[in-house]
């Protein structure tokens, strides 16, 4: 009788989430500021130079891109969106689809943030290598699909239009949340209720700002006290000073045990889920 030793098995699927920066709105001599890439084909956030800082792990470039999600638009969010667009006309023939790419953020300002781009890097001189993206403006309460993603929007508290996403792998039942900018906002805790990866931003360290406060920002307590209330598996906080990893982790896992300030071109390979049992 033939023994299966294995080799015909397939193998386990497994949801990426690549922190392609982490740092707060400026980039630090570590990387750029914070930018998510999931499952190597939807960028979260396009950081300043998402394109170039894609290039640390050569698996991933931006031809390979379908979707780009912003979850608001201030600069620091948005400027790579520029090398993204730039660099896919220039790799154009590796591209192979002639899917355009897709790009989603809240719905005041996402189609005058494309359009200003495509004028900077002069798309009109590239012709049919930088085809217009198509434009999904997104109110809180939208949904969209990427490929194997299903997307949920939920509003944050900052100082313009901003949303946060959940992304459900439908292939292997992975969740993984992410903040974008916001001020403390127990309202998420529900929203996010049981993601396998919480992605938030502490850009005010161990210093709770006052409630109210007009720069919609959080501390890294406050991050720790919305994962604790979701349930989740792990967290990673990023968009603070990352010099300060050790303090920062010590001081939310009081809170929150499964925090972690990721660092720059760092993967977390999330296991299939699909098949445990409710």
């Amino acid at each position: 009788m033939a023994i299966d030793d294995g080799d015909d098995l397939e193998p386990m699927k497994l949801t990426t989430l690549t922190f392609v920066g982490t740092a707060s709105c400026t980039p630090t001599d570590e990387g750029d500021t914070a930018c998510f890439l999931i499952n190597g084909h939807v960028l979260v956030d396009c950081g300043w130079a998402a394109a170039l800082s894609m290039l640390g792990r050569p698996e991933y470039d931006a031809t390979m891109l379908t979707h780009v999600l912003l979850t608001h638009c201030h600069q620091d969010h948005y400027m790579g969106l520029a090398s993204v667009l730039f660099y896919r006309a220039m790799q154009a023939a590796r591209i192979g689809t002639d899917e355009p790419l897709t790009i989603a953020g809240p719905a005041e300002d996402i189609e005058r943030i494309v359009d200003l781009t495509l004028d900077f890097i002069m798309a009109d001189r590239l012709a049919e290598r930088c085809p217009r993206p198509e434009i999904v403006p997104l109110t809180a309460g939208d949904g969209l699909r990427a490929g194997e993603l299903d997307i949920q929007t939920a509003a944050t508290k900052h100082a313009i239009p901003s949303l946060a996403y959940r992304l459900l792998d439908m292939e292997t039942g992975v969740g993984i949340g992410i903040s974008g900018d916001t001020a403390y906002l127990p309202e998420l805790a529900p929203f996010f209720s049981g993601v396998d990866h919480l992605v938030m931003e502490g850009s005010t360290g161990l210093t709770d700002p006052p409630a109210g406060s007009p720069t919609g920002h959080q501390s890294i307590l406050q991050a720790a006290r919305v994962a604790k209330a979701a349930g989740v598996e792990t967290l990673s906080i990023v968009h603070t000073d990352m010099r300060r990893r050790e303090e920062f982790e010590r001081a939310a896992s009081e809170i929150f045990p499964g925090v972690h300030l990721p660092w720059p071109g760092e993967q977390h390979n999330l296991e299939d889920r699909s098949s445990d049992p409710y």
